[in-house]
């Protein structure tokens, strides 16, 4: 098998299968995801002595030192089942995606006070040990630790004040002049300068007086108006708040004490 080979052991056959269709689900091929209960008959072999075409060499695609092959074997005598991903690219970035899904399926620690895993990473072998359930065995890995921050951005809405306009009557008193006029019927005697024209008897008379008096009549007139219109203004306003950002301490360990 070429490229980089990832293997985790579970402790039941269920978490392995969980975590095998995962793998297939993230768009690996069929041919490179391997179960241990998968490997053909003719191959079963896990002595030493024949390690050419043994489980581990199914599933790792190299020979598998006798420490190592012990350490498995304990794993998969309990009930255990080894699940084999072969990594064809060689970004960190794919590796570190197949160890993540793998991992999600709690695999068992491969730690082992007793024995120390010697498979070798020439040919691309990585096992999942250790405390976070995988290791690269003895090669350097380039690790990123993201330092995450905030950034304060100030955006801007519309708020909307209202203003009411009522509109309402009032009486006032007014005052006006107006020429009026009256007639008066005035009666006096005075000796007649003409010849009398016919015999005394019995008449009426009518005179009519004419008085004016005032007549009040309201019309409406166009008086005032309102005009209403608004006016824009811009302003500069300060905002201050507070951002988080991820600092880190680095503390170095002195080789020979461990401190």
């Amino acid at each position: 098998m070429q490229g980089q080979c990832v293997v985790a052991v579970y402790r039941s056959r269920n978490d392995a299968e969980q975590a095998y269709h995962a793998v297939l689900g993230s768009g690996v091929s069929q041919d490179h995801v391997r179960l241990s209960d998968q490997q053909p008959l003719q191959i079963a072999s896990s002595d030493a002595s024949s390690d050419e075409g043994s489980i581990w060499t199914w599933l790792f695609g190299i020979p598998v030192p006798e420490d190592d092959r012990r350490l498995y074997e304990g794993h998969i005598a309990k009930g255990g089942t080894a699940l084999s991903v072969l990594v064809d690219s060689h970004s960190m970035d794919d590796l570190d995606r197949v160890e993540g899904l793998l991992q999600q399926y709690n695999p068992v620690e491969m730690h082992d006070e007793s024995v120390e895993s010697s498979i070798p990473v020439e040919n691309g072998g990585r096992s999942a040990m250790g405390q976070a359930g995988y290791a690269a065995q003895g090669a350097e890995r380039e690790q990123v630790i993201p330092l995450p921050e905030e950034e304060l951005k100030v955006g801007k809405r519309a708020t909307e004040s209202v203003k009411h306009i009522r509109t309402y009557v009032v009486e006032e008193p007014v005052q006006k002049e107006v020429q009026l006029r009256d007639e008066r019927t005035v009666i006096e005697r005075r000796p007649a300068t003409g010849t009398a024209s016919d015999q005394p008897r019995e008449r009426e008379y009518e005179v009519r007086e004419v008085h004016e008096e005032p007549v009040i009549q309201k019309e409406v007139r166009a008086g005032e108006e309102l005009v209403v219109r608004k006016e824009a203004t811009e302003r500069t306003e300060r905002v201050a708040d507070t951002v988080k950002k991820t600092e880190a301490d680095i503390a170095k360990t002195d080789p020979n004490t461990g401190r």
